[in-house]
């Protein structure tokens, strides 16, 4: 009879005891940096997720991106871009409500908006840290498959900053160019126009984007394609069928990625002599010197009006 109790006293413990100490080890932790919590750093940016200002107000730069070099903080942002993502911290959050109410009482409360927003924040100031957060990449890369539109959107960004030129960058944001989020897909297409180490085999991806179906990332593409030069000269004929865009900034940015090339996009004549003819007065004198720079016999300076 005593063994019996024993037992069952024994089992209770255990019953106790073993949720208790797998929620506490799951519980997520959060990144400390130089004594204080890395959500009381990021707490220092000012304006919405997602504002049009990029969430930082020039007033109050936190001290994560005042002080330089500043690749001291990215062993923290690496692992505030993964909080709320981990398996731990998915257990925690699905089995929290579950747990006893005095368990409850004694751990925090799982809060996912508030990790996405510490993700977003994160990965911005990577953004602003630059080159010197090369570490970062593979999680910013993992970003990119973010549930939240605006963390992947503001990761793609970063991305284009840190390593625009790795070509683990460039296979993760060629991926990305499908992301169902059009403010994502433009940040993916302005961070592949902006490596400078294969700028022929980004042309193809970014011209890919000229078909997209958002006007916005269309003329991001155009507008990369064209600060690409003769390095786009491969995508000619996407910028061909980008004159017949109905978006006037798409065919403007267009015309002059065709100007850009020169004479290599010589077959664009014809159809820059038909886009003049319906030309507006906004695009009029850009698609007349991009006619011209097609044209012309030999290789020569010409000044953009």
């Amino acid at each position: 009879m005593k063994r019996y109790r024993a037992i069952l006293v024994l089992t209770a413990v255990l019953v106790i005891l073993l949720p208790t100490l797998f929620f506490v080890f799951l519980v997520p932790k959060e990144p400390v940096y130089e004594g204080r919590p890395i959500s009381q750093w990021l707490e220092q940016m000012s304006g919405p997720v997602g504002g049009s200002a990029g969430a930082v107000s020039s007033q109050a730069l936190p001290k994560l991106v005042q002080r330089e070099p500043g690749e001291e903080a990215v062993p923290a942002l690496r692992s505030v871009l993964r909080r709320g993502r981990t398996l731990g911290s998915r257990l925690y959050a699905r089995f929290y409500p579950k747990l006893p109410p005095v368990l409850m009482r004694k751990l925090p409360v799982p809060n996912p908006g508030r990790d996405a927003e510490l993700r977003y924040r994160g990965a911005l100031i990577l953004y602003y840290i630059g080159p010197k957060a090369k570490t970062a990449l593979a999680d910013l890369i993992y970003a990119l498959s973010d549930q939240s539109a605006e963390v992947r959107r503001v990761a793609a960004t970063a991305i284009g900053a840190v390593d625009a030129n790795s070509p683990r960058a460039a296979s993760a944001l060629s991926t990305a160019l499908s992301d169902p989020a059009p403010g994502v897909r433009k940040a993916v297409v302005k961070a592949l126009g902006q490596t400078t180490r294969d700028r022929s085999s980004a042309s193809f991806e970014i011209a890919a984007a000229l078909k997209d179906t958002d006007p916005s990332v269309r003329v991001e593409a155009a507008l990369m394609l064209k600060n690409f030069g003769p390095g786009a000269k491969g995508v000619v004929p996407a910028l061909i069928q980008a004159l017949r865009d109905t978006d006037q900034d798409v065919v403007l940015f267009a015309a002059q990625a065709l100007g850009k090339i020169g004479p290599a996009a010589h077959d664009a004549a014809p159809a820059l002599q038909e886009s003049l003819r319906n030309a507006g007065p906004n695009t009029e004198t850009t698609l007349r010197w991009a006619l011209n720079q097609v044209t012309i016999k030999s290789v020569s300076q010409s000044r953009h009006p």
